[in-house]
């Protein structure tokens, strides 16, 4: 593809030659003569690449064809998609799959080997079922949903258009909840609610998202969520939000929107987060807490004051023994 075609498709400006013949996208390490990359500074574009054209910055000046874009990094996202575009599913259903009668399939559908569709399910024009998928009664799925093999979608679960679902995630699933009985046990919190998710969200692999006791859980449209994240009933996540790896969101916790939060990131139950805030990896969230902030550390504090708490920590063994040694003094003295 020309590099002209590319600008102009990514909304980029072109420097240089347009005529230039783009073969595929590379990282710049590793970029050949007839590849595309990016560079974010100029400190960047001093590396040595074998790169042929690249995608950059403004105010940078390019020693080769480039594509100028404010945001480099989501201009290559998009040459990526121009020049390795996915191979679409072809539309049919694999002799193996069991469909009820009483389901719904639009136009387009594509169900893989040994998948499943329960009774009532409506499956939207275009989605694609994985090999081994398990869509439960009554669960509806937008146009063009994506869910790869081995999902299961638990009944009367709700998904929106082009939600994607990779391998294994488990939606609707019973939420963890149980009452001491007096007698030393626990009975089970009956889990009687379901599970929405809007447009555009992104679920990742072996990712959990729990049905609510009683009402909804709901993801909000064009949520991201990482692989292995559990999501708890009654749980609802703002518009936007990114959730990265591991991280553990308790019962009736509401995120608002374009939250951001790192690997390992653990939300006690019935908080609040504002919009726009930010956890960084392994934070502790055990109050409700303000948007528009940074915060980090365990229990979560904003970032500032986060800070101090690791110049102390990384102080303690030193503290340990100055301390050690004003108790042997006090013990002298007390002696004598």
């Amino acid at each position: 593809m020309r590099l002209a075609e590319i600008a102009e498709k990514i909304g980029g400006e072109l420097v240089g030659g347009g005529d230039f013949d783009v073969r595929d996208v590379a990282e710049l390490a590793g970029a050949s003569s007839d590849s595309l990359s990016y560079v974010e500074s100029e400190r960047q574009l001093k590396e040595p690449t074998g790169a042929g054209a690249l995608i950059v910055p403004p105010g940078i000046e390019p020693d080769r064809p480039a594509i100028r874009c404010e945001n480099p990094k989501l201009g290559f996202a998009r040459a990526i998609t121009l020049l390795r575009p996915p191979t679409p599913p072809v539309p049919g259903i694999h002799p193996s799959a069991v469909i009820d009668e009483k389901a719904k399939l639009g136009e387009g559908v594509s169900i893989g080997p040994s998948a499943s569709i329960g009774p009532g399910a409506e499956i939207g024009n275009g989605c694609h079922i994985g090999a081994g998928a398990r869509v439960g009664e009554g669960v509806i799925l937008g146009p063009d949903c994506i869910i790869h093999p081995n999902c299961v979608l638990y009944p009367g679960a709700t998904l929106g258009a082009r939600v994607v679902l990779h391998a294994g995630a488990v939606i609707a699933s019973d939420g963890f909840g149980y009452v001491p009985d007096g007698s030393g046990g626990v009975e089970k919190f009956p889990q009687t609610g379901t599970v929405v998710i809007e447009d555009d969200v992104e679920i990742g692999a072996c990712a959990v998202v729990d049905r609510a006791s009683i009402g909804e859980t709901r993801i909000k449209r064009g949520v991201k969520i990482d692989n292995l994240v559990q999501i708890a009933h009654n749980v609802t996540i703002g518009e936007g939000s990114l959730i990265a790896s591991q991280t553990g969101i308790s019962g009736s916790v509401t995120l608002g929107r374009g939250v951001i939060m790192g690997g390992r990131v653990g939300v006690t139950d019935h908080v609040e987060i504002g919009d726009g805030a930010i956890f960084g990896a392994m934070s502790g969230v055990s109050k409700s807490l303000e948007g528009g902030k940074i915060y980090l550390d365990a229990p979560a504090v904003e970032i500032a004051d986060a800070r101090r708490r690791i110049v102390i920590y990384s102080r303690l063994p030193e503290i340990f023994r100055r301390l050690q040694k004003v108790e042997r003094k006090l013990e002298d003295i007390e002696t004598c």
